[in-house]
């Protein structure tokens, strides 16, 4: 299992492409090099943290 230590916080989808661009922990500097509609950011959540569906 992955140490939920070494998982970046947030990721940066490219809406254009459908890939990741960037992630990394600091929310602000991502915002700040990634902003418009172009792109999404959105925070990582590991699978043991989700509910049950």
């Amino acid at each position: 299992m992955i140490k939920t230590s070494n998982i970046a916080k947030y990721i940066v989808f490219n809406l254009n492409t459908d890939e990741i661009q960037a992630y990394g922990n600091d929310r602000k500097a991502l915002l700040s090099t990634y902003h418009g509609k172009a792109y999404q950011i959105m925070k990582v959540v590991p699978l043991d943290w989700r509910e049950e569906w």
